[in-house]
């Protein structure tokens, strides 16, 4: 009978025991679920130094789309594409961006609607999460292309954030800003170049003047605004066509690097000679996707650096002229963007 009591009594001990581990072990699983209390300071503070300059950088490329424009910015996991190429080479910027592992876009901006800066919008709208679509609120009727309308139809699906520019307007990619800066009134031509959005982007010290296809009457507008147009870089209006980049305008910037995104042997002479000259005269370095394909530009908070060495000071035609000694231009303007591409790298 005593060992009866006994063995009840230490069958009694093992079971608390046991419910004693249970518990323990219970509330240490708890313990590890719980999450840590982040440190003193580290609470949603932005990444900067001690002089209030934000780190790391921002990453900005002039796609090589051929005789059209695509840029894409990156900072700190946003990201923002500015044009999208033409209907052909949509797919192109499409296939890029996923190659960089691109899934979402944050801004999507077509700056006008001319086939050689949104006409690959689709490809793009429907390839990838959209975050804000920003156009212009274009007035003029007319445009009845099949692009276009195929583009205004999906965007008026309802599934995406549209938003249509307004000057002052600020936008925020990570810790880098873009101010819309014009155009400040509506076009009163039939000019839909006089539609494209100009913008200020900026990161820390430096900053980015984007243009579009704006041409003289834009610029002009712009500077009458007394908008802060001091930049380190710019992205020469219309493919380095003579009816953008004024002198007012140019020497308002006072860039140090010049981006011009053309074709190689174009039949517009896309950069021209005029514009050429007036970038030489300021010794303004030049970076150009005729002659040198994508161009990576890496932003810091005081510095600009390119993936390449400055391009030339050629109009579109001098360069094509000149290149048919190696022929490798020539050669290369008949291949597939992606090829090209390849090729102007492989050259350098």
């Amino acid at each position: 009978m005593a060992n009866a009591k006994h063995n009840k009594k230490r069958f009694k001990g093992i079971i608390t025991i046991l419910i004693l581990i249970v518990l323990v072990a219970t509330s240490v699983v708890m313990i590890e679920k719980e999450p840590k209390a982040p440190r003193s300071g580290q609470v949603n503070q932005p990444a900067i130094n001690q002089n209030g300059e934000p780190l790391g950088e921002l990453l900005m490329t002039m796609i090589d789309v051929g005789q059209a424009d695509s840029f894409l910015f990156e900072q700190n996991g946003k990201v923002a594409v500015v044009d999208c190429g033409t209907r052909s080479t949509g797919k192109d910027v499409v296939s890029y961006l996923k190659g960089k592992g691109i899934t979402r876009i944050d801004y999507l901006i077509g700056t006008h609607p001319h086939e050689d800066h949104m006409g690959g919008m689709y490809a793009v709208l429907t390839s990838f999460d959209i975050g804000t679509v920003i156009i212009p609120k274009v007035t003029k009727s007319e445009i009845t292309t099949n692009w276009y309308t195929k583009l205004m139809g999906e965007l008026s699906s309802g599934k995406y954030d549209v938003q249509y520019s307004e000057v002052g307007h600020e936008y925020t990619l990570g810790q880098a800003k873009m101010k819309i800066i014009g155009p400040i009134t509506e076009p009163d031509d039939e000019n839909l170049n006089n539609y494209s959005i100009v913008m200020k982007v900026s990161f820390g010290d430096m900053d980015v003047i984007m243009t579009g296809d704006a041409e003289e009457q834009v610029e002009k507008e712009i500077l009458q605004s007394g908008a802060d147009l001091d930049a380190e870089m710019l992205k020469v209006g219309h493919h380095g066509s003579q009816t953008s980049t004024s002198d007012a305008f140019l020497d308002e910037i006072d860039p140090d690097y010049a981006l011009i995104s053309a074709k190689v042997g174009n039949k517009y002479d896309h950069p021209m000679p005029a514009t050429m000259a007036k970038l030489e005269a300021r010794n303004i370095e030049v970076y150009r996707t005729d002659e040198q394909g994508n161009v990576v530009i890496t932003i810091t908070a005081k510095k600009i650096t390119f993936n390449c060495t400055p391009g030339d000071y050629q109009s579109g035609t001098q360069l094509a002229e000149s290149s048919k000694k190696g022929g490798w231009l020539i050669w290369k303007a008949s291949l597939p963007l992606t090829a090209s591409r390849a090729i102007s790298l492989s050259l350098k």
